[in-house]
């Protein structure tokens, strides 16, 4: 993906704030403070950056790369190249490539790769800072226990889930916990395992290799589906496992999708990936993403209006890395404007992001009615009656539930609506469908997905 000069260039103060948020802390802070955009390269798809330094070593451009590319897949949506130049005597020049994705970020770093230290992990991924509810509740619980309790309380832990969940977070708060207790933590993503073993093979250093990450207390691996179709990797990582996991050592990995869903990965990793615990981390319900947008913005010490907080719980539903991204926008264009934080000024800075919706006081009460008896297989006039068999009562209660979220009628007025019936009745429905939701992850999905559906515009 590639945008126009201005865009990118316009969005620099936010990405610039983020960095320095996740630089904080690190080494390449400093260094991340003097950073000016020269020039983006639509055609090419790159981001120049001039630092002030003499020169940059390979620690430095590491956690430069990381800090700048998250940075700008938050608030840009995707990661252009990355040129950094030295404003130093020297003038030299360290080109940086950033990859498509945010979880494609780790660096090849060759034999000399040192174990996990606090420095390199992130400021505020721990599991203090990671926002608990229903749809990551388990995922969060279990990589405690993991973190109590390593190499006995589920090994290995597989955590799976969508793009911006949060999973790479457990993984660094896992490391985090673990640090006092244990020096040796290798934690890398899959992409990294693939090229150093590549690597090795080439150079002939199989043995370093191998003895690097066998040689750990404990190993995490990020985004392990990228072994998909890769024979040869499969196989070290076969016996780095087998090694590991007879020591008692503990191991942790990422995916985007359950190990028997991964293509192409042979019958036995599937296998040894379920002898432990696999969890999945759903989409935030409308409560946590709310929790969500709260925390970030205390973490950067500002206040966020309520309205402010239900647009964005509203309108990003999928992914918290995006709501983290609007939370440093919307900080950011307040300060460049010394404008106030409201949800006029909200909309100005996620317009690229937002687009238009009609507000749920537009959507119609027979809409919802029409949504609901479709997806239940019920009809309009059954689910009106009086009737309270139980293929009726749950859907009529879906219903109330959304007639109340998305329109402005009250609850005498969806009583009446619903066949007559007073509004303790309806409050009884709709609080049992929000007891439902808050323990059921598909009654959540099912729910969200009717109201972006409701929501979306007429064409």
């Amino acid at each position: 993906m590639s945008a126009s000069d201005g865009d990118v260039m316009g969005q620099w103060p936010a990405i610039e704030e983020l960095a320095l948020t996740r630089s904080r802390g690190l080494p390449v802070h400093e260094l991340l403070r003097s950073a000016k955009p020269s020039a983006y390269d639509a055609e090419l798809d790159t981001l120049k950056l001039t630092v002030r330094a003499d020169k940059l070593n390979k620690t430095e451009a590491e956690s430069l790369r990381s800090c700048v590319a998250k940075a700008c897949y938050q608030v840009l949506g995707f990661q252009p190249r990355l040129e950094v130049s030295t404003s130093g005597a020297s003038g030299a020049k360290v080109d940086v490539k950033v990859s498509g994705e945010a979880r494609n970020l780790s660096v090849t770093s060759g034999s000399d790769q040192d174990f996990i230290t606090s420095k390199k992990i992130p400021v505020g991924a721990d599991f203090g800072h990671f926002v608990v509810g229903p749809s990551n509740q388990l995922a969060c619980a279990a990589a405690q226990a993991v973190a109590e309790n390593p190499g006995k309380a589920y090994n290995p832990l597989f955590i799976h889930g969508g793009v911006g969940l949060g999973k790479t977070h457990l993984l660094n708060a896992i490391a985090s916990r673990l640090l006092p207790r244990m020096p040796k933590i290798r934690m890398i993503s899959c992409e990294e395992f693939v090229n150093r073993f590549v690597s090795a093979l080439k150079n002939g250093s199989v043995e370093v290799f191998r003895h690097e990450l066998r040689d750990s207390d404990a190993l995490l691996i990020d985004d392990i589906h990228f072994l998909a179709g890769k024979e040869q990797t499969q196989e070290e990582f076969f016996h780095t496992f087998n090694h590991l996991y007879q020591l008692g050592k503990q191991i942790v990995l990422t995916s985007d999708s359950l190990p028997r869903d991964i293509p192409n990965l042979e019958d036995r990793l599937i296998s040894r990936f379920h002898w432990g615990l696999a969890v999945k981390v759903e989409p935030p319900c409308t409560e946590t993403r709310m929790a969500i947008v709260r925390k970030k913005a205390e973490l950067r010490g500002i206040e966020v209006p309520d309205e402010v907080v239900h647009f964005l719980a509203d309108n990003i539903v999928t992914n918290v890395r995006e709501l983290e991204g609007a939370v440093v926008q919307i900080a950011a264009l307040s300060s460049m404007s010394d404008r106030p934080i409201s949800l006029q000024l909200a909309h100005d800075a996620l317009r690229h992001l937002v687009k238009s919706k009609p507000t749920p006081a537009r959507i119609a009460t027979d809409d919802i009615i029409d949504v609901v008896c479709e997806h239940y297989n019920v009809r309009m006039n059954d689910l009106l009656s009086q009737r309270r068999t139980k293929n009726l009562a749950f859907p009529r209660h879906v219903a109330m539930f959304l007639t109340k979220e998305l329109t402005q009628l009250t609850l005498t007025e969806i009583g009446s609506f619903f066949g007559g019936r007073d509004h303790s009745t309806v409050l009884h429905a709709i609080n049992k469908i929000k007891g439902l939701r808050l323990k059921d992850a598909d009654l959540r999905n099912e729910i969200e997905r009717f109201e972006l559906q409701l929501r979306r515009p007429v064409s």
